[in-house]
Parts: C-alpha cells; structure tokens; sequence
C-alpha cells in the first residue's frame, strides 16, 4: 500500500521480500511441467522505501545471471530462497541447483557486480558474499534489519 513519507513528500510503495521475490523471478518461472523453479522459505518481512528499490535491483542481478549463466539458464534448475531474521541482521540466501556445473570461481568483478556491492553497504548497511559451489552459486546477502524500512 503506498503512503507518503513525511520526511520527503514522496509516495513510498511498502510491498514484502516473499512478493517481491516471486515478482522478480516471475519471468523465469514454470518449467516444462508447470513446476515453480523457485523456492522462497523463511519470515516474510515487509519492506518499504529505498530498501525496496534495493532489494529489487539485487534481486533482478541474481535473476538474470542465473538466467543468463546459472540455474535458470537450464530447464531443470531451481533457485531456493531462504529469508532468516538474525538479530539485528536480515539474511537472505539465494542457492541455485541444477545449472551448469561450475568449474571455478568467477574471475573480476563486473558492474553488476560491483553496483551491488555498493547498494548492499551504502543503502542497506550490509555485505555480500558469492560462494561459487560445483552444483551452482550461493550468495548470501546480510543487511541491517533497520533499515529495511527506511
């Protein structure tokens, strides 16, 4: 529901991280048997102002490349989302299965890459990590929960 933050002025659309997940992947959903190639486990938390346009730019990043290099690039693979409330962090860890193999760790950073690093630690207060695993990538993804609705 939208609301006017009072600080700005501006409209704030407040949505939740389970919806806004499935949003993202829904482009990629559905395999040859109608299956959900994502599951999202985990609390559903609401967020709201800069953290939405934050969490979607990350979100689409780690959808796309697995579309364009990981599980979603196949049509057997599978993304699991799981959403964990720890303390005064948020994590959000997002594993692909399924993909094609991966022989070794992605070398350099590219502007994804780096875009993503700078949302997480300046808009988010967190950090990222990429595990690059043989069965497909794992990235973790721990902000601080304050700001989540800021």
């Amino acid at each position: 529901m939208p609301r006017i933050s009072g600080a700005t002025g501006r409209i704030e659309q407040a949505t939740t991280l389970h919806t806004l997940i499935r949003t993202t992947i829904a482009p990629f959903e559905g395999d040859d048997n109608g299956q959900s190639r994502a599951l999202v486990a985990g609390p559903d938390i609401e967020i709201s102002g800069t953290a939405v346009t934050s969490f979607a730019l990350l979100l689409h990043e780690f959808a796309t490349n697995a579309a364009k290099y990981g599980a979603l690039s196949t049509s057997g693979g599978r993304i699991h989302v799981s959403c964990i409330e720890d303390g005064e962090k948020f994590v959000l860890v997002w594993t692909e299965q399924g993909g094609p193999r991966v022989e070794q760790q992605h070398d350099g950073d590219g502007f994804g890459t780096l875009l993503a690093r700078a949302t997480v630690q300046s808009q988010l207060g967190g950090e990222i990590s990429r595990d690059w695993k043989p069965e497909g990538l794992a990235i973790r993804l721990a902000v601080a929960a304050d700001r989540l609705n800021s």
